[in-house]
């Protein structure tokens, strides 16, 4: 006699959240430790992601066929990239050589007002702070964290390694990507392909909230990198702060790591504010610069330009952040705010999943009433 047993199946939700943690671990772990390989292919699928769209509206639009229009695409971003190298690489190179020159000198008037500073406190306030000496802590921490700056400048732009690899990085990512945007619809099919036929739809359907997703991240944060570097390099300009291009691209570029940006753009900025200006209303200038920028991102252009989509609590981003970026570095916070919103749909999935189940569903068994009942079915009792 055959023993019939109900066959337990893991569900869809679950499968899909432990394929893409797995997805999210090999691609982190190929930026980290294969960087030389998977570095440009990286890259060259952001550019792809980004100018894909382009490329199929001329398809539409015109009667280019589509590698024509990849390729039209790819020469007008290498043309307006290599324009940018030309004129404002120089530039950026002068102020970081002499940002790195500099920096020693910024850190000795520092540390000699950050001294004066210390002493006053330590007279008029050593009830409270003791022996401690705590702006002799600060200045170390800076003092550090300044010098490897300058030091990491320095070999970045002597290093012939580094050059090699940047040109390499110039030919391979603008190849590599107008192969991913020529080929976009073959890679597709591939994919799609190696997906099992019960699988395909729900595969497809997930695929496509994922890319709802990463459009709205990856081309809304390109641009509002764009126009942060750019209000951050003006408004410090106009106060008259020394290196405030540098630091404004920077601080725009660095917070494709949320706030990590602004918060070291803010951080260099006061030190090199606090040395170079003599009054205390040009430093709370700087402060009120970052202030509305930041303000203005996180209330207008990050809403308005990435949209909603994203959908992520500031809680769910900054441990997120912290959990990537303790767990796999630089490359891991590149990465952690798609990741996360990859995760949070896939978690809802499942919730939702567990909620309409048989198991949460299933309602108690009531036990027997004591309470008479009558033929008519009313209870007697009041």
């Amino acid at each position: 006699m055959k023993k019939t047993g109900r066959r337990f199946s893991v569900p869809t939700p679950l499968a899909a959240l432990v394929g893409y943690t797995a997805t999210v671990l090999l691609l982190i772990y190929c930026l980290k430790y294969i960087t030389f390989l998977s570095a440009p292919i990286f890259f060259a699928f952001i550019i792809a992601y980004l100018f894909n769209p382009v490329v199929t509206h001329l398809e539409k639009k015109t009667r280019f066929s589509r590698g024509v229009a990849a390729g039209l695409v790819i020469i007008i971003l290498v043309f307006f990239f290599t324009f940018a190298l030309v004129n404002l690489f120089p530039y950026m190179v002068d102020q970081l050589k002499m940002a790195a020159v500099k920096f020693p000198q910024t850190l000795q008037q520092f540390s000699q007002k950050i001294k004066v500073i210390s002493n006053y406190i330590s007279n008029n306030f050593s009830e409270y702070v003791g022996n401690i000496d705590l702006m002799g802590k600060i200045e170390e921490i800076l003092r550090n964290l300044l010098t490897d700056l300058s030091t990491i400048l320095v070999a970045a732009f002597s290093s012939l390694y580094g050059l090699l690899l940047a040109i390499l990085y110039m030919v391979f990512i603008p190849l590599i990507s107008y192969y991913f945007i020529k080929d976009a619809k073959k890679i597709e099919r591939i994919i799609f392909g190696l997906v099992p036929t019960r699988f395909k739809e729900d595969v497809k359907q997930r695929l496509k909230r994922m890319d709802v997703i990463l459009s709205s991240f990856i081309r809304g944060q390109a641009i509002v990198v764009l126009i942060l570097a750019t209000l951050y390099s003006v408004g410090l300009s106009l106060i008259g702060l020394p290196f405030a291009i540098l630091i404004g691209i920077m601080a725009g570029i660095g917070d494709i790591i949320p706030y990590f940006g602004t918060v070291v753009g803010l951080i260099v900025s006061l030190i090199v504010g606090f040395t170079h200006f003599q009054s205390i209303e040009k430093l709370l200038l700087v402060i009120l610069i970052f202030a509305i920028v930041k303000g203005s991102e996180n209330w207008f252009f990050y809403p308005k330009i990435v949209g909603k989509e994203v959908g992520l609590h500031f809680v769910w981003v900054l441990v997120s952040i912290v959990i990537f970026g303790k767990f796999f570095g630089f490359w891991g916070l590149l990465v952690a705010i798609p990741s996360a919103a990859g995760f949070k749909m896939h978690i809802n999935d499942l919730i939702t999943h567990y909620k309409n189940s048989h198991f949460f569903k299933k309602e108690t068994t009531s036990p027997p009433s004591k309470n008479p009942v009558n033929k008519k079915g009313k209870n007697e009792s009041l």
